[in-house]
């Protein structure tokens, strides 16, 4: 009996961990294309009346809001665990 209580309990982490790593990446990867893509059209769209040094920083300017993004979101995730919410966080 014990070795199926292992294998559940084992199943059941698995399950855990692949759910967590699942929000962690689709988080990231969804924020960033999204996120890149919209501020990118932004930019091409003003670029007829944007200077050429806006059109040459923009790329710096995605990645700074993408991290302050990114920041947010683990933010989230942290307040999410302290308020028990288990609904994503299984």
């Amino acid at each position: 009996m014990k070795a199926i209580d292992y294998l559940r309990r084992a199943y059941y982490k698995l399950n855990y961990y692949y759910q967590k790593f699942q929000l962690i990446v689709m988080s990231f990867v969804v924020v960033g294309i999204v996120d890149y893509f919209f501020l990118y059209e932004t930019f091409v769209s003003l670029s007829a009346l944007a200077p050429v040094f806006l059109l040459e920083i923009s790329p710096v300017i995605i990645i700074i809001v993408s991290i302050i993004s990114i920041r947010g979101i683990v933010k989230f995730i942290k307040k999410m665990k302290e308020n028990k919410h288990l609904l994503f966080l299984v």
